[in-house]
């Protein structure tokens, strides 16, 4: 009997043992979990970790050494890119300066010559030397917008204001290619979708934003045939507005749509007309920076509808 009641109880005694040794070991574990998640939120918001009393001989004192040493090569990268971006902004304000001065002289020369007497022969080589000289001021200036976007120089601005106001911007500069063509020009707004008096209220960039829709116009007016038909849609989403540049253009192949949004890319059938392959890759560019998207639904011969979305919140 006696024996039994010993044994009993250096069992109660070995299990009492083992389950403190089981809460200690749990209890470690949970704050060594709690100390790493601290300390690796300090490294990711750029604070140093917090030692918490820990030595190099324990785990956590070896874990918050690397992690400390991983802060302290973030934060070397980050110099090194703030350095970088501050360089590449200071290369880009000087390639387009450098690149603004002669091709302005230019254009003057141009005005100045044109203005004289020549032979209608002289006078064509003119006017084709002026159409170059616009096409290459317009390829500088998509390249020093696509690089500031790219490089983050610029910064988007987004403020509450009407969206309306900002797409119509954006048709009065196609309104004249428009008509030279005899296109029918027309923007719907979706019933409900606005404040009332033709207003759409939505936090945006209106400077780049209005970049972003003329870009989509623009194609719409050179690849729409004469007397077809470019429609402005907005709709009020759940979660996105839309904007909608739909034409009756010559529509674009399933297999190239995604390539269209790639920097200098153009459709082969597309060559011999003006432009350089940069504004759909600014639109999509434009549209990541909000926050939104932009997507194409086309049919060859059945025109396109493009489509940006702008986060409604």
């Amino acid at each position: 009997m006696v024996w039994t009641v010993s044994i009993a109880l250096c069992a109660a005694a070995v299990a009492a043992v083992m389950a403190y040794k089981m809460w200690r070991l749990k209890k470690d574990i949970y704050d060594f979990a709690d100390s790493f998640e601290r300390n690796l939120d300090a490294v990711i918001e750029g604070r140093r970790p917090d030692p918490d009393g820990e030595t190099e001989d324990t785990l956590s004192g070896r874990v918050n050494e690397k992690l400390h040493r991983a802060e302290h090569i973030l934060e070397q990268k980050s110099s090194e890119i703030r350095e970088s971006r501050q360089q590449m902004k200071e290369l880009i304000s000087d390639i387009s300066h450098q690149t603004k001065t002669p091709i302005s002289n230019q254009k003057l020369y141009l005005e100045i010559l044109k203005s004289r007497k020549f032979s209608e022969e002289d006078q064509e080589l003119l006017d084709r030397l002026e159409h170059q000289t616009d096409k290459l001021e317009f390829l500088f200036q998509s390249m020093v917008k696509m690089s500031r976007l790219e490089t983050g120089v610029i910064q988007i601005q987004k403020k509450e204001q009407n969206l309306m106001k900002t797409i119509g911007s954006a048709v009065s500069g196609i309104v004249s290619g428009a008509e030279a063509k005899n296109l029918l020009l027309s923007v719907e707004m979706e019933e409900g979708g606005g404040e009332g008096n033709g207003q759409i209220i939505l936090s945006h960039d209106r400077k780049w934003t209005e970049e972003a829709v003329h870009n989509l116009l623009d194609n719409a007016v050179k690849y729409t045939g004469p007397g077809g038909s470019i429609a402005i849609r907005v709709v009020r989403g759940e979660i996105f507005t839309e904007i909608h540049v739909s034409d009756s253009g010559k529509g674009i192949a399933l297999e190239r749509q995604a390539q269209i949004f790639t920097r200098f890319y153009r459709e082969p059938e597309v060559h011999d007309q003006e432009g350089v392959g940069i504004g759909l890759y600014l639109t999509r560019k434009i549209a990541e920076l909000q926050g939104g998207y932009v997507q194409v639904r086309s049919e060859p011969g059945k025109g396109s509808d493009f489509c940006i979305y702008l986060p409604n919140g």
